[in-house]
């Protein structure tokens, strides 16, 4: 049977333990570049591969954390964060990890973030591009902030809609990542970041704000006592050890 034009979305058992699955490693490498072939294929494909043995073995990976369906993007996230290693990074992947870190769907943002937490080379890699994308993305958040309404605390009507919590969504992750990375090297930057999204009214981005904070080398007092005054459980709990309780 030829695979690549077999559209059958469905296997049972039995097909499942069939021969045609039992996939050399370059026969995965193949499937994996092929974006034509089935889902489903691709999928067991993904779930099969065991090792990389190249940077163009990691390239056919990757190529599929953007631009296919949910159920291979999610594939693809989790084994890269099963099998990523610093010696297999290509400059030409950055741009795709970037993108799937604010993915539509939270498990694949959550994979990668893994990813580069267990990464040196991505935590270096990837601050100066986070830095600048958290930056355009305030800069669409403040133009827009008079129209959505509700991003900062001081906001008298909180509106609802897709393009804001699209927004929220993406600034979340993103500082998820910036969180992992050492935010000392741009320490300044970071903190530019931090003092506005610490004003956020959603307390999830105040908490990813402290999550980064934290992590800096002497953290300012005043921003770490906006934080300790959070109402927010999650955001103060970020910084119950960092401060005196008499402060």
């Amino acid at each position: 049977m030829n695979m690549v034009n077999d559209k059958k979305t469905a296997y049972t058992i039995e097909e499942l333990s069939d021969s045609r699955f039992d996939f050399a490693h370059q026969e995965i490498i193949d499937n994996l570049l092929n974006d034509s072939i089935d889902d489903f294929v691709k999928i067991f494909s993904i779930i099969n591969l065991e090792a990389f043995e190249s940077k163009d073995d990691i390239f056919a990976l990757i190529k599929n954390l953007t631009n296919h369906p949910t159920p291979i993007r999610e594939a693809a996230a989790l084994k890269l964060e099963e099998l990523y290693q610093d010696e297999y990074y290509d400059n030409k992947i950055k741009d795709i990890i970037l993108s799937a870190i604010i993915d539509i769907n939270p498990n694949v943002c959550r994979a990668v973030c893994l990813m580069i937490s267990k990464s040196l080379l991505l935590k270096q890699e990837l601050l100066n591009d986070l830095i600048l994308r958290i930056n355009q993305l305030l800069i669409q958040i403040n133009e827009n902030n008079l129209q959505l309404g509700g991003f900062y605390e001081d906001e008298s009507k909180i509106r609802k809609n897709h393009a804001k919590n699209k927004k929220l969504f993406s600034l979340y992750w993103y500082l998820e990542a910036l969180s992992f990375c050492n935010c000392n090297k741009n320490n300044s930057e970071v903190l530019e970041i931090l003092k506005q999204t610490i004003k956020f009214n959603d307390y999830t981005i105040r908490e990813k704000t402290v999550k980064v904070l934290v992590k800096l080398d002497n953290p300012p007092n005043d921003l770490l006592q906006i934080a300790k005054r959070d109402q927010n459980f999650y955001v103060k709990n970020q910084v119950y050890d960092k401060i005196n309780i008499e402060d």
